[in-house]
């Protein structure tokens, strides 16, 4: 049995065959971006029996996509409900918590053990909080990066659309340098926050701007951040080991 992992965040969702491997990332925007992803899990699975695991902050995308497998005759299985079963990680003190996010502590612990916190820097950027006993305590949600550029240089008239560009500036001599120097300073303000607040935990980072977001922490952090590029991906594959 082929295993593999997608994950549907807002804008693009990133297919990992097992190990995890991987194979692409796949934006809504993009014509036939439901086709491209489909050739490429049958193209690795070559007529084997495969299960897809599923976390998802993007239902319509995922139920597409659900629909289409369907059609295939490929097994999917939205991966959240095994989690909730599990005693691995403790959620009872939160609710409404993102897949995303409960696929990225699930994921972390098979790379590192608690106490930890997993930044995820997608359009949203969230940072998440697991203690020692394996107690979710919460997070945190802003916009992402990225998105910080795009909504500001839509939603004011006065203000250019920029590229985003990491600096460890604080302030900028123009408008340009001002623009990167806010961002880039309410991204490490924001997550140094909560390093200061949890000292003794480690930091997994990973998502489409972890590595800006790791040049702007680069002397910033008390703390290493560990890259894990394949965090959610490994939280949707320990799940999977959990289905009979």
């Amino acid at each position: 049995m082929i295993r593999f992992a997608l994950d549907f965040g807002n804008s693009r969702v990133k297919c990992h065959a097992q190990g995890p491997q991987y194979l692409g990332a796949f934006a809504y925007s993009s014509t036939d971006w439901d086709i491209e992803l489909l050739r490429i899990i049958k193209d690795h699975a070559q007529g084997a029996d495969c299960i897809i695991g599923i976390s998802s902050v993007n239902p319509s995308m995922d139920q597409h996509i659900t629909k289409l497998l369907d059609e295939e005759h490929i097994t999917s299985i939205r991966t959240k409900s095994l989690l909730t079963k599990a005693d691995t990680i403790d959620f009872s003190c939160i609710s409404g918590m993102g897949e995303d996010r409960m696929h990225g502590l699930f994921g972390a612990l098979q790379l590192t053990k608690p106490p930890l916190i997993t930044i995820d820097c997608g359009t949203a950027l969230t940072y998440n909080v697991l203690d020692a006993h394996g107690i979710c305590l919460g997070g945190a949600i802003l916009p992402g990066f990225t998105t910080m550029y795009t909504t500001l240089g839509s939603k004011t008239a006065g203000l250019p659309q920029l590229a985003p560009q990491s600096t460890k500036s604080i302030i900028g001599a123009s408008t340009h340098e001002a623009i990167h120097a806010g961002i880039s300073s309410a991204m490490s303000g924001a997550i140094l926050n909560c390093i200061m607040a949890y000292p003794q935990h480690e930091i997994l980072i990973f998502g489409g701007d972890a590595e800006s977001i790791m040049a702007i922490m680069d002397d910033k952090s008390p703390k290493k951040l560990h890259f894990a590029p394949d965090c959610i991906a490994h939280g949707i594959f320990a799940a999977l080991d959990l289905h009979a």
